[in-house]
């Protein structure tokens, strides 16, 4: 889904971005695309060297004396654990992408020791949307204590797989049920790492209250093994790990 942000919506991105510089004072925004993603790199350049013509980023943006923000891409190689902020970071810096211990946190000692706020696409793409449309209009979707919408990339045994919106509480069945899931026995939600939901299970909702997710969910058929997923999980693992988390 964060692929397909940056391919349609790149600006709601740099947008939210330069939001995020000015409240933060921050001087330089990085994207950090994986490598599987290189093919984006051009586009997105094309879009952020619009943005400076436009005076949307660069010196005193939008004629604000003193507010000046910009965006650089970094080239990753695609290592799973740089989805971690501070392997991420040490990735950023050149170095192998591996966890930092922690205290200190990124906020407080991040890219190159300065302070570093660490966010998803899909939040950073909220932010602004958030701005434009107000914050009564987000917190008017979803539950109490999950507000706004949910960026679903859905995978595995369905008709139609693709990304969805949902709003926040939606229940794990109806999301299948969209996407054309049929004689489901489990969905694993949240990736590899994630949790495995059983088919009795499906009245639960994705929301931070119950069913939390980054935003993938897995779908597998009666036809399926699911030791033949474990198998496929711990070799995904053994491959990726950094060697760090117990649970990997």
């Amino acid at each position: 889904k964060d692929r397909v942000i940056l391919s349609e919506w790149a600006d709601l991105v740099f947008e939210g971005m330069t939001i995020a510089g000015y409240a933060v004072g921050a001087a330089l925004g990085v994207i950090y695309l994986r490598g599987e993603y290189a093919y984006l790199r051009q586009p997105l350049e094309d879009k952020l060297a619009a943005r400076r013509r436009a005076g949307l980023l660069g010196a005193d943006i939008q004629g604000k004396t003193g507010f000046n923000f910009d965006i650089h891409i970094h080239m990753g190689c695609g290592a799973y654990v740089c989805g971690e902020e501070s392997a991420l970071i040490e990735s950023l810096e050149g170095k192998r992408g591996q966890p930092r211990n922690r205290p200190p946190f990124p906020v407080s000692k991040g890219l190159y020791g300065a302070p570093t706020v660490v966010n998803n696409v899909e939040t950073l793409a909220w932010a602004a949307t958030v701005f434009a449309l107000g914050a009564d209009w987000f917190k008017n979707v979803g539950t109490e204590k999950s507000s706004g919408f949910k960026l679903l990339s859905i995978s595995g045994d369905v008709e139609r797989p693709g990304v969805y919106e949902f709003p926040m509480g939606t229940k794990i069945g109806t999301i299948l049920e969209a996407a054309g899931a049929k004689n489901t026995k489990a969905a694993v939600v949240g990736g590899a790492s994630g949790v495995l939901v059983p088919a009795k299970d499906f009245n639960r909702a994705i929301c931070f209250e119950d069913v939390s997710t980054g935003g993938s969910i897995i779908v597998f058929n009666e036809d399926r093994d699911l030791l033949d997923l474990v198998e496929n999980f711990q070799e995904f693992f053994a491959d990726e790990s950094c060697g760090q988390c117990p649970i990997c």
